[in-house]
This record gives structure tokens, sequence and C-alpha cells, in this order.
């Protein structure tokens, strides 16, 4: 899901501490009125006229090291919601690959895949391209069995300057070679039921309901003012899951360095004793983040929740908020409003990485620059499915241009034009590493716990987290 200069080798062992993803979209919106491929072109200035000419520039050659000898490509993802979309936009875009491109699911979440993948490739079954994200694409990219350099289909890392820094130095790994490509930036914000924050609060524009949500402290008083005004019925937000993800993306070491987990920084139980602090106090619902029922959905529309913590891909027909509303006939379809919330943060994010067994070497380099690279195309994919890309030019003209409405929020409220400001401050320094799903899982266990009042204390709670941490393959815990 930057303002990184520091050298792609360096960033690359960070990461964004994020849950598994489950999937990537943003919302639907009117789709650009523009076709995939652009033209190069320069433009000079007519010698004693000053008057501007335009002249065809010579493509520069690519050099593609991998076959064109299969039938399709194949992009391996763990859910279609992404990827299904990005093939009907591609290929209505290239006509000339209609049919040549298709989607094979491997895992059923994020987590799942990751061990998947493995076993996916190991047996020798067709995989050209597959989707990363930013829990565990550190051990993919380091390892040259998994993934192969984007240069043996014809990228560079001069082909990604248009792009947000941040995804580039994650997709490049510790040797400095670019491995993965992402075609999205994940900035995060909240949103919320715009008709319960009139009734419970008086608010009636995002801008003074950020007034009610700028920092911890306000979001805190306002959540117990919606306690009080609803008696008990509304809490803040939904999800422990959601909290956490705000407020995690905000600490400043990762979980593990070169292999060893420092667990002792208060951070830890600061972030439990809020935890505590809301679930006890009713601020946040009793629902679990991806419960399988369905039941952290629900409470978005039976006024059980004032709002969620999403992100970029949470915006879209399908999606996160698309389900919290109950779908287009959804009680609360378009009741919903954003706001940016009490801190920057961002989500998650998704990489395409390549395999080294690609035999479809142009096709695949043809689908990567239609998503990462080329800002026409970028612009189409953002519009058709509300993505919101990862190239800052391309996002600024769609908001500057007024383009993009989405019927998920009121009155068809443009969520780029509040995440285009985010983006640009988000900042992965020194924030990822190969372990960071696993040890994750242990953590968020270990808060539930305490929440719930099964572990007594906070000590008694990092004791049990460091214990299942120090069960992580090649984590040594401090």
């Amino acid at each position: 899901m930057n303002k990184l200069k520091k050298s792609l080798a360096l960033i690359a062992t960070l990461a964004i501490a994020s849950t598994a993803l489950v999937a990537c979209g943003g919302g639907e919106s009117k789709p650009a009125d523009t076709t995939a491929a652009t033209k190069a072109s320069t433009t000079a200035g007519t010698e004693g006229t000053g008057e501007a000419t335009t002249t065809e520039a010579a493509a520069p050659e690519v050099k593609i090291d991998m076959p064109d000898t299969g039938d399709q490509l194949t992009v391996l993802c763990w859910t279609g919601d992404d990827i299904e979309k990005m093939i009907e936009n591609f290929e209505a875009a290239n006509p000339d690959y209609k049919g040549k491109v298709k989607y094979q699911n491997v895992g059923k979440n994020g987590g799942d895949a990751r061990e998947q993948y493995a076993n996916y490739f190991a047996g020798g079954s067709d995989g050209d391209l597959f989707v990363l994200e930013a829990d565990w694409i550190l051990e993919y990219i380091n390892n040259d069995e998994y993934t192969a350099p984007l240069e043996k289909i014809g990228f560079t890392a001069d082909d990604f300057k248009g792009c947000y820094p941040y995804p580039v130095a994650i997709g490049t790994n510790k040797a400095g070679v670019l491995k993965a490509a992402s075609w999205q930036a994940t900035p995060g914000a909240y949103a919320y039921r715009a008709d319960l924050a009139e009734q419970y609060l008086g608010v009636k524009t995002p801008e003074e309901m950020q007034d009610k949500v700028k920092d911890w402290n306000a979001f805190t008083d306002t959540a117990k003012a919606v306690k009080e005004a609803s008696k008990g019925k509304t809490a803040m937000t939904a999800t422990l899951g959601g909290l956490w993800q705000v407020y995690q993306y905000n600490h400043s070491t990762p979980w593990a360095k070169d292999g060893v987990a420092d667990l002792s920084d208060n951070y830890y139980k600061e972030f439990a004793e809020l935890a505590k602090t809301y679930y006890t106090e009713g601020y946040v619902t009793k629902a679990s983040q991806w419960a399988e029922d369905g039941s952290w959905y629900a409470i978005g529309q039976d006024d059980s929740t004032l709002g969620y913590f999403f992100c970029t891909w949470c915006f879209g027909s399908g999606s996160m908020l698309s389900n919290a509303e109950g779908g287009e006939n959804g009680k609360t379809y378009g009741k919903y409003a954003l706001c940016q919330g009490p801190s920057t943060w961002a989500w998650g994010g998704s990489w395409l990485g390549l395999n080294p067994k690609c035999d479809n070497g142009t096709l695949a380099h043809d689908f990567v620059k239609y998503f990462t690279v080329d800002e026409a195309s970028m612009e189409n994919y953002a519009l058709f499915k509300g993505e919101f890309v990862n190239n800052p030019n391309v996002m600024k003209k769609i908001v500057d241009d007024k383009k993009n409405t989405n019927p998920l929020f009121k009155d068809g409220q443009d969520q780029f034009s509040i995440l285009y400001p985010l983006a640009s401050k988000i900042d992965m320094t020194g924030k990822i590493s190969e372990f960071d799903a696993q040890i994750k899982a242990a953590y968020n266990d270990a808060v539930m716990n305490y929440a719930q009042g099964k572990t007594k204390t906070v000590d008694e709670m990092m004791e049990a987290f460091k214990k299942k941490a120090a069960q992580i393959e090649g984590l040594e815990v401090k």
C-alpha cells in the first residue's frame, strides 16, 4: 500500500508493518479517455522563431532476456480482486493481447501465498509474474530462485524515476537489484459515517471531522463523546486490527534487524495499553479484522461503529468499504466520508515479481510497463478502478482535473483529494524486515489476549509475545 532519497540497496531492507493483504482495490470511477500506449516525443524551440515543435523521438531499444515461447502470460496472486481488473483494463487498451493474460489463484490470503508460491514454483506449474506484499516481499526478492531481476524484461531503476520512491526502494533487494515493481502507493485515512458524525458530533464536513480526530488525544476524546451520545451503541472505530495499522506505522524501528528482534521498546506496551482502554471502554467494537463470518463488515451497516481505518486499496466496488456498506444496495451505501485521521500512515502494498522461469518476456514487459511506468496508462487504470497508482504526477493530475468521483462516499467525494497530500509524507525508513508477517501475528495475538483480559498484566502480555516470537525460525529475540 515516500520522501526516501537514500540508496536503494540500503532501503530495500526496510518494510511496512502490515497485516496480510486480502485486496488492494480502489473506488470504481469514470474511466479515463485515454489509451495504454503513448508515443515518446520531444519539444524544442524552432531556431530563430521561438515556436515550439513536436517531433517523434526514437523509442529506446528494449532488451528482453526472457523467452516468448509461452501461450499466455500467467499472473499469480491470492485474490483476483486486483489482477482480474488489471487484465480487463490492459486487454481493453491492448486488443492484440486479448485472451493472452490469465489470473492464477495461489493461496487464500497473503500469508498463505507466502508459503504456497514456493511450492507452486517447485511443482513446475506455469507462472510468469506474481504478486508480492510488503510483509514478506524481502523473502522473495532476496532469493534468486524465486525472483529474477526486472532487467531481464528490459527495465532499470531509471524507468521508475516518476514513481513514489518508497515502493521502488522496497522492490530492490539487498544487493541493489530491482526485483519487483509496484503499481500502487498506499496512504491511509479514516472513513467515517457522515450521517452518524452529524447526529452525534454535529459535524457536517470532512474538514470539521478532521478537527475532531486530528491527533490521538482528540481521537480518544471524540470516541468518548460518540459513546456518550449514542448511549454506548456506537464505537469510534471498527477493530483493534485497524487501530493497530495506524499506530504501528509511526514506530521508528523495525520489528527485526539482522535476524534479531529487540522487543524491549516501551512502544509495544504503549499500544497494548491503548488497545485495552479502547476495548474496555467500548471505543472499538469486539469484531475481529478479517473475520471470515463477515462480522467486521456487518458493523459498518448496523450503527455499531462510526468508522474504519482504511487505505487506498479499500475504496472500490467489492473491496473493504464497499463490503462495509453492504454493496450497492446496502444500508449504508454512499453514507461514508473520508478525512485524514490522527496521523499519517500507510498500509501494505503489492508488487509484481518476475519468475525466473517466465516464458512470456515481451508480454511481461508490456504488462509491467502499463501499470508501473507509463503515465497515460497508469492514469487510465487509476480512473478505471479508482486505484491510487504509484506515480505522483498522475495522481496530482487526476486531483487537479477533478476527474474522480466515488459513489461509496457521500456526494461522490474524491478519495484521491484526501490521499494525495498524504502519499508524499510516507516514510518507510527503517520499518521493514523479512520477519514482519510472523512477528506481527504473534504480537497481535498477545495484544488481543490482554485486551480481553486473558492476560492480566502488560508484562505478562509481553512475555507471551516474546515466547511466541522466539519460535520463529531464524529469529533471535532479545
